[in-house]
């Protein structure tokens, strides 16, 4: 993989998303997570309702890159990584994963890589949920496994903001801001995890106008209220965009002269109708707001 300079907006040489000049334009995009999903993507880049494809790439790597080319006809992609566990993992254990992901890269030349800051255990055991960051406590050790991770993968690395539910995290926007500064790495904000901390812990929809000003790329999806008490609302993409949502998306349009791209997220309950319709509800904030 060719080397890059650091930078908030990683990207592969020719991968850029680009804008004709003096016209703002976002390309809408939708996530690929699982094989048996592909026929709905398929339609959805042949009526241009999507632009290009968020791979979960970490369901993919035995896939070769020139048969993920064909199957999504060549359209232009993006990688998330949702399981690399990198600051659990040492760098030996995440080589092989590092390795295939700058193979597809180079032969794919997404968009951008993305991956996420949390932990898979508590204490050395696994925990049926995905917990957030102590953001009082975990600074230098980020810090440091951020670092590494993209000096293994050879880019600059987009982590996407949690949805916070305890009073914790209250000190993500801060605690990204610094690691963001002193890595060179940069966010992927999920407009729907904002909303969703805001609901859960009361963080202000405000504390990520700094962190929006530079950023390029985008998430959102539904939330659903949790089925037990206490009632938190969780990021589980598989409802239709949420009011809230929608109008805070409006807002960030409106904030940022800097969007490229935006994924609209379905995990679950995956038809082609709902989710055509999150998209067209995203492209109509576009144009309203833009």
């Amino acid at each position: 993989m060719e080397e890059h300079e650091s930078s908030s907006t990683p990207a592969f040489p020719g991968s850029s998303p680009g804008k004709p000049s003096g016209v703002r334009t976002v390309r809408v995009g939708v996530n690929w997570t699982r094989a048996v999903h592909l026929p709905i993507i398929r339609q959805m880049l042949r009526d241009g309702q999507a632009d290009f494809v968020e791979i979960l790439i970490d369901n993919f790597l035995h896939v070769e890159p020139e048969d993920m080319a064909t199957a999504l006809d060549g359209a232009p992609v993006a990688f998330h990584i949702m399981h690399s566990r990198f600051l659990e993992r040492t760098e030996a254990q995440l080589a092989f994963m590092a390795s295939r992901i700058r193979t597809m890269a180079r032969e794919l030349r997404p968009f951008y890589i993305s991956d996420h800051l949390l932990r898979f255990t508590v204490d050395g055991r696994e925990v049926p949920f995905l917990p957030e960051l102590d953001y009082g406590r975990t600074y230098d050790l980020v810090c440091q496994r951020v670092t590494s991770w993209q000096e293994q993968l050879g880019t600059p690395v987009l982590f996407e903001n949690y949805p916070s539910i305890f009073d914790s995290g209250l000190e993500q926007p801060a605690f990204l801001e610094r690691l963001f500064r002193e890595t060179g790495a940069g966010l992927l904000f999920d407009v729907s995890n904002a909303v969703c901390a805001h609901r859960n812990c009361q963080l202000p929809l405000a504390a990520w106008d700094t962190l929006l000003e530079r950023s390029t790329h985008f998430h959102v999806g539904g939330y659903e209220p949790s089925s037990e008490a206490p009632f938190v609302s969780l990021d589980l993409h598989g409802s239709p965009l949420a009011d809230d949502t929608l109008d805070y998306l409006g807002r960030v349009f409106s904030r940022t002269s800097t969007a490229a791209t935006i994924s609209v997220e379905r995990d679950n309950h995956v038809e082609l109708e709902p989710w055509r319709a999150d998209i067209l509800a995203v492209r109509a904030r576009w144009e309203q707001h833009a």
